[in-house]
């Protein structure tokens, strides 16, 4: 009952408009080359979208979902709080029935490979590193993707790139495609 009341409320009260126009005028700005850049720490992004997260995470520190079973878990979107909790407390029995994200496992779309993941991204990010070092360049710090020059600050961040954004040769294709 208690969590049946918590959804509804949460419903009611953690809707938030996609990019508020007061924190856009408040938080930060953009500039002439289409970038946005934060007010407070000249953090510069291409999207939105990524400026708007950024600026509820490290500034305004607005989380509208709180895990009530950990104590450091706070997030901005629905989705990252839905994730957490079907890869964290999956033995929650309310999770089956609200939550999109319980009960799904990603199975590695490699003949040879058992591999298995709570998440999508973490099931392309293994592929990437344990299958594809014929076709996807080693990961580097100091150098950029090979097809759009893009830098990565991570391995994981290069990896998840380039396995959703380079064009696989067929085999590997038709193996991306058995994991969605």
């Amino acid at each position: 009952m208690i969590q049946l009341l918590f959804r509804f409320f949460s419903l009611l009260f953690f809707h938030i408009p996609r990019f508020p126009t007061k924190m856009a005028d408040t938080y930060y700005t953009k500039l002439e080359t289409g970038e946005f850049q934060c007010k407070y720490c000249d953090k510069r992004t291409t999207k939105q979208n990524t400026m708007y997260y950024h600026v509820q995470t490290k500034h305004v520190q607005d989380f509208k979902f709180v895990c009530a079973h950990c104590t450091d878990k706070k997030f901005v979107q629905k989705s990252a709080y839905q994730q957490h909790m079907a890869q964290a407390h999956p033995e929650l029995a309310v999770q089956e029935e609200e939550n999109p994200y319980a009960g799904i496992t990603y199975h590695c779309g490699h003949p040879d490979c058992d591999q298995t993941a709570k998440t999508k991204a973490n099931m392309l990010v293994h592929f990437a590193r344990t299958h594809c070092k014929e076709w996807i360049p080693s990961y580097s710090k100091e150098t950029n993707c090979k097809c759009c020059d893009k830098k990565f600050g991570s391995s994981t961040a290069y990896f998840y790139h380039a396995v959703t954004s380079m064009n696989p040769p067929e085999e590997f294709a038709s193996m991306l495609a058995k994991m969605k």
